[in-house]
């Protein structure tokens, strides 16, 4: 096995993980830390990142059927998918970004949430 590939299930592995762990440091209560502009960014990247995670959850279900030995209607499924991931990209983007602007101890869990929430959805989308 390829040490990207073993990268990069350490990543989606880790997701879960760092997202919990976000989400929970972000309603502990904080000693000094002042209720601001960075705890804004930080609930709205905690919140895009969860949206990405539940936007694949309802994406599958619902995934257009398409019969790959034919190719009856694989042009539609793979449209209807580049959409969805595409959107699910944009939101793990803006995340991303405002990850960076947010409080300090929960920049790089949630970097790792959005990194690994974007492989897994290269991952699971790829045909």
């Amino acid at each position: 096995m390829a040490v990207g590939n073993i990268i990069g299930i350490l990543i989606v592995l880790l997701t879960p993980v760092a997202l919990i762990y976000a989400w929970v440091c972000y309603f502990t209560p904080a000693g000094k830390e002042p209720t601001g502009w960075r705890s804004r960014a930080t609930f709205l990247s905690l919140a895009s990142v969860s949206l990405a995670a539940l936007l694949w959850l309802q994406m599958m279900p619902r995934l257009p059927g398409a019969d790959w030995r034919t190719g009856a209607g694989v042009g539609h499924q793979v449209a209807w998918m580049y959409a969805r991931t595409r959107a699910a990209f944009g939101v793990l983007l803006l995340a991303f970004v405002l990850s960076l602007f947010g409080r300090q101890g929960l920049i790089l869990p949630i970097a790792v949430a959005c990194v690994g929430t974007a492989v897994f959805w290269l991952a699971s989308t790829m045909p």
